[in-house]
């Protein structure tokens, strides 16, 4: 039995998520390692002077989160495979806590639901969308994936797009259809977090490749140099980029930094995934990988940031060669998207509603964005007022997972540079924090000075003149 216990009495918010936070910090640390059996209920309890129901509903939450798993008369250890649930994934009936973690990008300023049923209810022949369809979807639903991939800088055939479950189904059947596995696919040293987890379920190995330092300071596109090395050193089959707002510098490659791309993919034989879930957010439109390398490149396009979330709708546009594989990947997966939501979704896009929509979160966002880049100087944030996040460089003396932490007692969520960098690496000085999420802006700029607060704690040197021991 391992002798834990628990560093608490800092802790603000309800004690039995200071111990499960506690627990989970220890764990990735390493100062508890899988298979650790946990002090009993009634000896932390007394350990910590607290009643028995608190260290209950601690271990509660602890297992909830897949932390730790309960043994009847063998007590509770650490889980074989921890892994907390993913803080972006919503839960039904969670706390109302101020949340600059998720990218939601302003969902209270979506196209009415209930004005775009009524509009569908009325539309001739709308029972056929009650039935099967292709697995690539219906000609005038592809033919709406047409129109959003020009948002994108690319002029797409019909006959290559299909319609996805969303932008996170495009990625897996894109994946299965270009790659077999094995194959190593490089992405960045700050990616989309769930790209880890996607590839490793595929059986697919992620490299990644560092980025370019830009002139202000943040991060770049891609080193093409560097991604030229991994592919000798590393066998790379292919790259997963985000070209315009990448997640979670929000750097936009400039049109040199893509061709320069483009030329080691073509010298090393890669292929080209690009995914670019923000990019309609964009006023200047630059051209897509899949337009300037459309033989080897497959497109990601989604209007869940934009609009309409709910109605899990994306589009991919592929190299004719793997047409018939994409078909059968969402055949296999789910056997179509749904049409119902794919009419909705044409139906937006068709009566610019989709257009709409993004003018007025714009204006939203770019003022959300000075306020966050006022109240959070000097500190450096990377984005801009088109950029629906922000990538918060930190002091090198503050911890993100402590500052993460941190925020969480004070009930705001952000996301330590941790989750967008591959297991076993030390978290980068950054957080992200997104502006859209939270509806309200006194709250939010309420939690932007809360969180420049709580980096100045961190930061503050030690008082040489207490006693030490």
């Amino acid at each position: 039995m391992t002798m834990w216990v628990p560093a608490i009495d800092t802790a603000s918010g309800p004690i039995y998520l200071a111990i499960a936070d506690a627990l989970e910090a220890d764990i990735l640390a390493g100062s508890l390692a899988r298979g650790d059996r946990l002090p009993p209920q009634r000896e932390l309890a007394y350990q910590l002077g607290i009643t028995l129901g608190t260290v209950t509903r601690a271990y509660a939450e602890a297992e909830r989160r897949r932390l730790v798993k309960g043994e009847t008369g063998r007590g509770t250890y650490v889980a074989p495979e921890s892994q907390k649930i993913s803080p972006l994934i919503p839960k039904e009936g969670e706390p109302d806590s101020c949340d600059l973690a998720r990218n939601f990008a302003y969902p209270h300023l979506n196209p009415s639901l209930s004005d775009g049923l009524v509009r569908m209810a009325k539309t001739h022949g709308i029972e056929r969308l009650n039935g099967f369809v292709p697995s690539e979807g219906l000609m005038a639903h592809r033919e709406t994936g047409v129109l959003v991939f020009k948002d994108y800088g690319l002029d797409a055939d019909p006959d290559r797009v299909a319609v996805t479950c969303g932008a996170q189904h495009g990625i897996q059947v894109t994946c299965q259809a270009l790659f077999l596995p094995g194959d190593a696919v490089a992405v960045d040293q700050f990616t989309y977090p769930s790209i880890f987890s996607s590839l490793a379920a595929l059986g697919l190995k992620a490299v990644p490749v560092p980025a370019l330092q830009r002139a202000d300071g943040g991060l770049g596109a891609m080193d093409p140099d560097a991604l030229a090395q991994a592919a000798s050193l590393h066998h790379v089959k292919g790259v997963f980029l985000m070209p315009n707002m990448q997640n979670p510098t929000t750097h936009t490659m400039s049109c040199e930094e893509r061709n320069a791309l483009v030329d080691v993919a073509r010298a090393h034989d890669l292929k080209i995934i690009e995914d670019d879930p923000y990019t309609p957010f964009l006023t200047e439109t630059l051209p897509a990988f899949g337009a300037l390398a459309p033989e080897r490149t497959a497109s990601i396009a989604s209007i869940s940031k934009v609009c309409s979330p709910g109605s899990r709708i994306g589009f991919v546009h592929v190299p004719a060669p793997f047409g018939d594989s994409i078909r059968n990947k969402i055949g296999e997966s789910t056997w179509m998207a749904s049409p119902i939501t794919a009419e909705l979704i044409s139906g937006w896009v068709r009566e610019g509603q989709l257009a709409k929509a993004l003018r007025v979160k714009r204006r939203a966002n770019s003022v959300r964005f000075e306020v966050a880049r006022k109240i959070l100087e000097p500190h450096f944030l990377q984005s801009g007022s088109q950029k629906v996040f922000g990538w918060l460089a930190l002091p090198p003396d503050v911890d993100p997972d402590a500052l993460q932490a941190a925020l969480s007692h004070q009930d705001i969520s952000v996301l330590s540079a941790r989750y967008f960098q591959t297991k076993g690496q030390k978290p980068a000085p950054y957080i992200r924090i997104t502006f859209g999420s939270e509806e309200s802006d006194e709250r939010f700029r309420w939690a932007l000075e809360r969180i420049k607060a709580t980096i100045a704690e961190f930061s503050e040197p030690p008082d040489l003149t207490r006693p030490v021991g």
